[in-house]
């Protein structure tokens, strides 16, 4: 689903929601809001407001994603310089994924002469 409709805030409050719920996990991380505070030095309230509104600092954010084990997510975020685009990697994946015809065998018409049947008949 594209975020590119939403403004910046619900895009925040998302993010939020999405790391509180890796957080509450036992599958994610599985750890407490005080677990967490302790673990990333991001303070509870500063947490309690990240989690509610969408709102912190850039090092609040990478102190959470550190102590979430989710660091190495933020390097998918930026892409290299000189890398290719998102429109070049579609028409790359595009074509990759085109199917193609096979090409006519002209080799079974060739061999038979003119009128005579070219179907198989079951019977």
């Amino acid at each position: 689903m594209s975020i590119k409709h939403l403004t910046n805030q619900e895009i925040a409050l998302r993010l939020a929601r999405s790391l509180r719920a890796w957080r509450v996990d036992p599958n994610g991380a599985g750890m407490t809001q005080a677990e967490l505070c302790r673990k990333s030095g991001v303070g509870l309230t500063p947490l309690k407001r990240f989690e509610k509104t969408g709102g912190t600092t850039l090092s609040n954010l990478v102190a959470i994603f550190r102590a979430l084990d989710l660091l190495d997510r933020l390097e998918d975020l930026v892409p290299e310089p000189g890398s290719p685009g998102p429109l070049e990697l579609l028409k790359t994946d595009r074509a990759k994924t085109q199917r193609q015809r096979a090409p006519r065998s002209t080799s079974t018409r060739d061999q038979k002469g003119p009128g005579q049947d070219r179907t198989r008949k079951h019977g």
